[in-house]
């Protein structure tokens, strides 16, 4: 099973990591759709929106991706927000469509 952890601080969020293989009739179909969402959200945050590298922490491994924002005066912009939210709908819909391949959990973090 596929987990995804949403990570916010308060209404924003910041990042977030998926790990893990679906595993069942449509688990190629599932898995290549989070990864397509999740490096789309990571590439537009550089390459359209303007952040550098420095800006954001990532690491990757075999079937996992974990990213996060590091400065609060980035990751509480509008644009920003609105990409997390699209990511988020495109999984619930994968979700939604194939019940069973994943899970998707907000991480509320109250410290920096």
């Amino acid at each position: 099973m596929t987990r995804i952890d949403l990570y916010k601080k308060g209404d924003y969020y910041y990042g977030f990591k998926s790990c893990g293989h679906a595993e069942g009739e449509f688990d190629k179909l599932v898995c290549s759709s989070i990864s397509t969402l999740t490096q789309t959200l990571y590439f537009t945050l550089i390459d359209k929106l303007g952040l550098s590298e420095s800006d954001i922490r990532d690491s990757q491994g075999d079937g996992m991706l974990k990213i996060e924002i590091l400065k609060s005066d980035i990751f509480k912009r509008n644009d920003i927000q609105t990409c997390f939210e699209f990511m988020i709908k495109g999984i619930e819909l994968i979700d939604e469509a194939y019940p069973g391949y994943l899970t998707l959990k907000k991480v509320e973090v109250q410290n920096d």
